[in-house]
């Protein structure tokens, strides 16, 4: 279509509005009048003097995006409901979202708080990993492709340059893409995989945080030098208003290698997550917007940071790197993939370390960090001799010195061992030793007593007899009554169980879907349809007969009913009924309006269970049949007093048929009659040859009889 006027109406789609135009497409507010639901509806759009090539590519991409986001069904992915072309005009259907972009909040300046700024990360972490689970790639990740609805849900759209990968095949990176946006390794050429999407992920977090770009730059050239060779400030040091604690998630999103990066959408989610509880646990509530200029022992700090960094941009080095940028073109990406590795420096170093207890206190050169699990990771990590401290109340201290090499990540086990419990006077020694399933489980006595995490082996305690408390988060505690001996060793074993929480599906549509949680089905509570799970992060799937599954990633809280309110995408087929005699009417699912008489195509058929009631004069048959999403299947009645068959071929064909002497119609060979049964006199003449043939033939009830003769001169 052209960008003066659009149609009132397309294929079954009622134009309402104009939503927004781009270059390349406008879309549109409308209705899909076959079932009354507002869409999205995406046109292409051609300028004047684009080529026929120019337009196919377009046409191409187009398609590409239907076809690669078409198969996904996430809350974070806007859904693809069908792409079609009338009269020279490609169009795609999607979800309709009631909101606005990121890149609209950024331009707006809207506030946000640091805590809907990571829900909103989360989101979209999960959203991405859900597209790379189904081996696709989306490249170009950045604010204007993610829309936020107005209960801030964050929603992933356009895949136009989206790319599939298998095991088999590797994605070589363009320059298709937005370049403040852009990998690394997407930007020299190499090849990419869905840690691309992370580190664009990571520059929109940066961005949301500071409101200023993580790779700023005045032409293409400066921004693809920034993304190859430099590191971005850390965002508290660019906007005042962020905490610290985020520092180390952003910039190892955005870190330089693909290795340095977080390695999943889940395990960036997690980390977003541990970060978002942390934060609330200290009571943090901070909005952003642009800040204030900073104070000058903010601008000290700032200047520092940037003595330290290396910046080999001189008036030769620009032109270099844009006579390289041309190379692209010329010589696929590798030209530019060498001098990027030569602007390119390995990353700060990093440190993951794995402890025993889950909420130590961690101390590096001084900066103290407060973990909220046993696994803690620190990117941007000084290069150098660092002293590490861990510690934790009834535990004895850890302390080591670790040399830190340019780029280089240490991994170390913390094992803190238990104090000894002091023994009152005139108390009996004893010693216990703990196991649990799960691990991690904090253990005291009923009055307060700490014993430590388990699993705790031979810990020395006054004997006597206790009521120990087993507790971990999300998880029931338990009360456990032991006694322990003399100088004995007490062995003590307890399992804890998942917290339970709710969730219903009384507002999903359709009504009968159901709920089913690692390929199991949940049991469900008829009463309320409502389905009762373990606390904590859940994959769930919704799943329906003749519909699409949708799957969910989200949280269960405990004690707590979480209702989900999500409309299924619904499996269409075709069926062409049948019938013997023909004629009949066909009526589906108790409906008094005749689909038609056989034989007839029904389309739109729900690919799941249908009812049929086959009518013919005075007899009526019923059935039940199953329809099954893809080519068109046949559902065939036969009635009481049924017809028969008969199916002529000659050689050559052509032939004239008489039936007890009377021509029958206009009919010709080949050609299947449909006859009442008994006996037939069959003559076939051909106006190339005088001799006909006759012959005698008996029609049977439902049964094809067979008639084939070759004429002779």
């Amino acid at each position: 279509m052209t960008n003066e006027s659009y149609p009132e109406k397309i294929g079954r789609y009622q134009i309402l509005s104009l939503l927004g135009e781009g270059a390349m497409a406008k879309v549109f507010k409308a209705v899909d009048t076959r079932i009354d639901r507002v869409v999205a509806l995406k046109m292409l759009q051609f300028r004047e003097g684009m080529t026929d090539e120019m337009i196919q590519q377009l046409k191409d991409r187009f398609v590409h995006e239907a076809k690669f986001a078409g198969k996904l069904t996430h809350p974070n992915i806007v859904t693809i409901y069908d792409a079609e072309e009338e009269n020279g005009v490609s169009y795609m259907a999607m979800e309709y979202v009631d909101g606005r972009t990121l890149e609209s909040v950024i331009e707006n300046n809207e506030t946000l708080t640091v805590e809907q700024i990571l829900d909103i990360l989360i989101q979209l972490a999960h959203g991405l990993d859900y597209a790379h689970k189904h081996d696709i790639i989306h490249r170009d990740i950045k604010p204007g492709n993610i829309i936020l609805t107005s209960e801030d849900i964050p929603k992933i759209m356009d895949f136009g340059i989206a790319k599939i990968t298998t095991s088999s095949t590797t994605v070589i990176g363009t320059i298709l893409g937005t370049p403040g946006y852009m990998s690394p390794e997407q930007i020299t050429g190499k090849s990419v995989d869905h840690r691309t999407d992370i580190f664009a992920l990571g520059a929109v977090f940066y961005e949301l945080l500071t409101r200023e770009k993580a790779f700023p730059g005045k032409n293409l050239t400066e921004i693809m030098y920034r993304v190859v060779s430099e590191n971005p400030m850390p965002p508290s040091m660019v906007n005042l208003n962020v905490p610290e604690i985020i520092n180390p998630i952003v910039m190892r999103a955005i870190a330089k290698g693909p290795g340095e990066r977080y390695q999943s959408g889940t395990e960036f989610a997690k980390a977003l997550e541990a970060t978002k509880k942390q934060l609330s646990s200290g009571g943090h509530r901070t909005t952003i917007s642009k800040s204030a200029p900073p104070s000058a022992d903010k601008k000290t700090e700032i200047v520092r940071f940037f003595e330290n960094r290396y910046v080999g941009m001189v008036s030769f080095g620009w032109a270099t790197l844009a006579t390289i940028l041309l190379l692209i073109t010329w010589s696929g990406g590798f030209e530019f993939s060498r001098m990027a590795r030569s602007l390119s420096e390995k990353g700060p170093a990093s440190l993951i370390m794995n402890l025993n207890v889950p909420d130590a206190e961690i101390m590096i050169d001084g900066d103290r960090y407060t973990p909220q699990s046993s696994l803690f990771r620190l990117d941007s990590v000084g290069v150098g001799e660092r002293r590490i401290t861990v510690k934790r109340d009834h535990y004895e201290s850890y302390e080591t010195a670790v040399i830190f090499g340019k780029g280089e990540q240490k991994n170390i086990e913390v094992h803190l061992k238990p104090l000894p419990v002091e023994i009152p006077p005139g108390s009996d020694t004893s010693f216990v030793t703990i196991r649990s399933s799960p691990d991690m489980v904090k253990v005291e006595t009923s009055y307060g007593k700490f014993l430590g995490f388990t699993p705790i082996d031979s810990l020395i305690f006054p004997g006597g007899r206790y009521t120990l408390i087993f507790s971990r988060e999300d998880f029931i505690s338990r009360k456990r009554d032991i006694a322990l001996g003399k100088k004995r060793l007490t062995y003590v074993e307890q399992s804890l169980e998942k917290q339970r929480g709710t969730v219903s599906l009384d507002q999903v549509f359709p009504e009968q879907s159901y709920l089913m949680v690692n390929g199991r089905r949940v049991q469900k509570n008829y009463r309320n349809n409502s389905y009762v799970l373990p606390v904590g992060n859940q994959v769930l799937t919704i799943k329906a007969d003749g519909y699409d599954d949708l799957v969910k990633t989200l949280r269960v809280e405990p004690d707590s009913v979480l209702v989900l309110t999500d409309s299924l995408k619904a499996q269409w087929t075709s069926v062409r009924f049948e019938s013997n005699p023909t004629g009949a009417d066909v009526y589906l699912d108790g409906s008094e309006e005749s689909a038609g008489k056989t034989p007839v195509i029904v389309n739109d058929l729900l690919a799941n269970s249908h009812k049929l009631r086959a009518v013919l004069r005075n007899e009526k048959r019923l059935m039940n049949f199953r329809a099954v999403k893809g080519d068109t299947a046949t559902v065939r009645v036969v009635f009481a007093n049924p017809n028969g068959y008969l199916n002529l071929v000659s050689d050559p064909p052509g032939a004239e048929i008489f039936l007890n002497t009377v021509r029958d119609g206009d009919y010709k060979t080949p050609v299947k009659r449909e006859l009442k049964p008994g006996f037939y006199k069959v003559r076939l003449t051909h106006p190339s040859f005088k001799k006909y043939h006759e012959i005698t033939v008996r029609v049977r009830p439902d049964f094809t009889t067979e008639l084939v003769h070759k004429f002779e001169p």
